[in-house]
């Protein structure tokens, strides 16, 4: 960090539940600014950084004290140069949209909107601005004989040509075209038709003299792709290291050129200071354009800069040395070339951060993933095209509730009154905690359209930990009123000093940043006391600022962060990207973060009281996602009771599914390992595919229960019984399976592929496998659905033989892979192991002869490989917990046949869109 943002501090300790910079004292003023000097250049220069690291992160406020005590803003406002700073860190004349001031007695603030690439209406398709807001690139190009730094507003156009038009390999042709016509003597100097090229021909032929006389007049002039410099003095060196980086990036990010030191703009030739050496010159240039960036997004090799350093001896005409013409050649750029890192900042980790040039261009150049199925699988919710800096994609299952649905279920806005949600909730808070109710009416006098959303925590629900002495918390999201996020406490004193305002900041800060929010936007903490009388009251103590009542004109932040009728939709759909967002497989698997959206049953399912569910058995069809609450669970337990990862045990039955949980918040292992070790700091036990357990290695589920029984902890097993692939018992007493809750909702598969599950089964229950507790299945079987309208694909092909069955896969893996679906789309299931091994061995070479054209060697990985970009080829058992877009599912077979439905089930159901069954 340089000592220009080392200053500016991260104020969290203000009224504000919000990022607040403080840039100190500032001059402000219209009359007192005209006069500007050294420290009002200063002033200017803080409030442009802070101003633009809170555009790119999130919003926020500017927090300034004015030097003359007597300052109004309404009556001496603020100065052109400061209006002139913000329009520059927008690039744009409408800093009314980002910005709002207010004066607090001596302190000016300064209200700053999330930036958004999109346009004043979001709903475009297209970024019609950059995504991120700087004051320069670090870019910069020709234009004539002139040289223009790239605006920050330019940038995206001047990406997507240098991209489209400057290929790397073109580029090296047209390089070396130049070069033979060069060597060769190129274009005739007398010819009439002189063209920009042959001037450029014309420079290359004079840096093959030996010698030149001082005075002399070159034969040609500046250009786009020639510039003069005469610069004679003894600091050439320092002015080349300065001034060098400039034109080395505007000459390669246009067409290349050629920079003369020592000639004068009419191309007269002066030379440099006799006494600098030569040498001094070649390796001055050498390292200043070493240190230069290019951001490759191409593949060359290239490392750095292209360029070549010529040196030419000045004479007199008595023959003595007049010091040298250094000229530098620059080749043009297939990639971006930097002057340096971009001027662009960003509140990370509690301090603002100066962006490096690849961090800069990812998050510039970041767009929505381009998947072949993507468009026909899900929805856009949330576009990187026309949201906030910081968001990433977000997606629903086609057929399933976008987020607006889901909103006017969880969310629903009374036209005539306020409705409180959701209502298992309330009902639950209210029998706990008499007056509790009242106390939230007390505070709602005069509000009559909105929603008021409770919580047992809305810190966790947004992944902070749990205030234990917290009863509940409640957001008001209100026509004509500010959000406010009311924190209900049983004891007053447990509120410390800055930490209360932490919930409100960070859902804020999710709203915009996840939610993809982009209006202005606040959230209002207020306390809230729950007496066990009826005088329940807002807190009001020493260390905890009085809180404003609802209507207060006072409020700390200005009108125009008050929500409308016209906001409010917009704001809830962003509240459910928050509550209801996960990243799904589909994020490793495409190397980008997308985000999913729960159902509404798994998101009841994780609103659950954990005081009061500690126990429970989530039985589960296939494709109900229970892996997903898994993971969610555990990220709830965590954040709930202030848990370390050590604290927190995930056991399933295959190695994969362990490998694919780790470094999720908790520990990860196998029933057999867990079974073999100790686990000394384990509170809450998750089991996931609890239904292939085996008790006759051990009681897993005794031990595991005696564990969480003793720390009073979490204990969750997630089962699904129609997906046995083990004839044994699992080691569960299904008639002491209490309390249950079931997921019946298919999400994960596409309908034809559903469908098939769904008739397998009807199978399996016909089977009736001793030991399976059939007549709960059969009632499971009743409430199951598949939730979406995605088609899906399902082929079973029953008539290959054997030596035909590599050429068949290889064929259908060549198409796919033709029409846009990656290795890692792709996964081959075998009844076993040895039987996978065996089939790797037949498919390896008949794929290395399909596939010429696609580098194969590598392509087949094992089920650990999921997230990675390969085919996976493996058994159905070490796949169970996974799943990919397409499966591959070869002779399923098993010697205990009652449970051949089971495994075919159990294969098929790992497919999210294509499923291929070999019998």
């Amino acid at each position: 960090m340089s000592n220009q943002e080392e200053h500016l501090l991260i104020n969290l300790k203000t009224n504000y539940a919000d990022v607040v910079i403080d840039i100190g004292k500032v001059l402000v003023g219209e009359s007192y600014r005209k006069k500007m000097n050294q420290n009002q250049k200063r002033q200017r220069r803080d409030l442009s950084i802070a101003v633009c690291a809170l555009l790119n992160s999130g919003g926020g406020i500017v927090r300034m004290e004015s030097e003359d005590r007597n300052y109004c803003f309404q009556e001496h406002g603020l100065g052109l140069d400061i209006e002139t700073s913000l329009r520059d860190c927008i690039g744009s004349n409408e800093i009314g949209e980002y910005f709002t001031w207010m004066q607090e007695g001596s302190n000016l603030l300064l209200f700053v909107k999330t930036w958004s690439c999109g346009g004043l209406e979001q709903g475009s398709a297209e970024a019609t601005k950059p995504r991120l807001c700087s004051l320069s690139t670090g870019l910069f190009r020709r234009s004539g004989t002139s040289v223009f730094p790239v605006k920050s507003r330019d940038t995206p156009e001047f990406l997507r040509v240098k991209k489209s038009s400057a290929k790397c390999d073109n580029v090296n042709g047209l390089s070396a075209k130049r070069a033979r016509l060069s060597v060769s003597g190129g274009a005739n100097e007398t010819s009439v038709n002189i063209q920009e090229h042959d001037i450029q021909d014309a420079a290359a032929r004079f840096l093959k003299r030996d010698k030149v006389l001082v005075g002399e007049v070159l034969g040609f002039t500046e250009t786009t792709h020639i510039e003069f410099k005469e610069y004679s003095t003894k600091s050439i060196l320092k002015y080349i290291s300065e001034n060098l980086p400039n034109y080395v990036s505007a000459f390669a990010n246009t067409e290349g050129g050629y920079l003369f030191f020592g000639v004068d703009n009419n191309g007269k030739v002066t030379g440099t200071h006799s006494n600098v050496k030569k040498e001094a010159l070649e390796q001055t240039v050498a390292k200043t354009i070493s240190s230069m960036s290019i951001y490759h997004s191409c593949g060359s090799e290239a490392l750095g800069v292209q360029f070549q350093t010529h040196i030419l001896d000045v004479y007199d005409q008595a023959g003595c040395s007049q010091g040298y013409i250094c000229a530098v050649h620059v080749e043009q750029s297939c990639c971006p070339v930097f002057h340096g890192d971009p001027e662009s900042w960003m509140v990370m980790g509690g301090k603002i951060e100066r962006l490096r040039m690849g961090k800069w261009m990812e998050l510039m150049t970041a767009s929505d993933p381009v998947v072949s199925a993507l468009a026909d699988e899900f929805k856009t919710e949330l576009s990187l095209a026309n949201g906030p800096p910081l968001i990433k994609p977000v997606y629903s299952k086609v057929g399933l509730q976008c987020a607006a649905e889901l909103q006017e279920h969880l969310y629903p806005v009374g036209s005539n009154e306020i409705k409180w949600k959701p209502e298992t909730i309330c009902t639950d808070l209210f029998s706990e905690y008499p007056g509790l109710e009242d106390l939230m009416r007390k505070q709602l006098r005069g509000v009559t359209q909105g929603v008021l959303i409770f919580s047992r925590s809305w810190a966790v629900d947004i992944g902070l930990q749990k205030n234990q002495d917290v009863v509940c918390d409640a957001l008001l999201v209100a026509d004509s009123e500010y959000p406010v996020l009311f924190t209900v406490v049983r004891n007053a004193s447990c509120v410390t000093y800055g930490t209360w305002r932490e919930t409100a900041r960070a859902l804020k800060q999710k709203l915009v940043n996840d939610g993809g929010y982009t209006s202005r936007v606040c959230v209002i903490p207020q306390i809230l006391q729950l007496n066990d009388t009826e005088d329940q009251t807002t807190v009001e103590e020493n260390e905890v600022p009085r809180q404003e009542t609802l209507h207060d004109s006072t409020s700390p932040y200005p009108r125009s962060y008050i929500l409308t009728s016209r906001d409010i939709p917009a704001f809830l759909r962003a509240l459910v990207i928050v509550v209801l967002g996960f990243k799904s497989y589909l994020s490793d698997h495409l190397g980008c973060e997308i985000f999913n959206l729960l159902t509404l049953k798994q998101y009841e399912l994780l609103s659950k009281n954990l005081h009061k569910v500690r126990k429970l058995f989530v039985l589960g069809l296939p494709g109900t996602g229970k892996t997903i609450v898994a993971l969610k669970i555990i990220e709830k337990i965590k954040n709930a009771f202030h848990c370390s990862a050590d604290e927190i045990l995930y056991i399933c039955e295959n190695q994969p599914l362990r490998d694919f949980v780790r470094n999720k918040d908790c520990q990860a292992v196998t029933r057999a390992t867990f079974l073999k070790k100790n686990f000394p700091s384990v509170k809450h036990i998750v089991v996931d595919e609890a239904q292939n357990f085996r008790r006759d290695e051990g009681d897993w589920y005794q031990r595991a229960w005696s564990i969480v029984k003793r720390s009073g902890g979490i204990f969750w097993v997630f089962v699904d019984f129609f997906q046995t692939t083990y004839p044994c018992n699992c080691g569960l007493d299904f008639s002491k399976m209490d309390p249950q809750e079931w997921l019946t909702k298919m999400v994960r598969n596409g309908k034809e592929i559903c469908h098939f599950m769904l008739n397998c089964m009807g199978e399996i229950l016909q089977t009736r496998i001793r030991g399976m507790p059939c007549e709960l299945l059969g009632e499971l079987l009743k409430e199951a659905e598949c939730a979406h309208s995605l088609p899906g694909c399902f082929v079973r092909e029953q008539n290959i033989r054997s030596d035909e069955l590599a050429k068949y896969v290889a064929k259908h893996c060549k198409r796919y892979l033709k029409q846009g679906y990656p290795l890692g789309d792709i996964a081959i299931l075998c009844s076993t192991q040895p039987a996978a091994e065996q089939f790797r061995l037949e498919l390896q070479p008949e794929l290395e002869r399909q596939l010429s054209k696609h580098r194969v060697r590598g392509a087949l990985g094992l089920a650990e490989g999921v997230s990675k970009n390969v085919i996976v080829l493996d058994s159905i058992r070490r796949f169970s917990g996974l799943e990919r877009t397409i499966v591959f599912v070869i002779h399923p077979y098993t010697a205990q046949g009652q449970i051949f439905d089971n495994l075919v089930l159990c294969a098929v159901s790992r497919a999210n869109t294509k499923v291929h069954l070999f019998y």
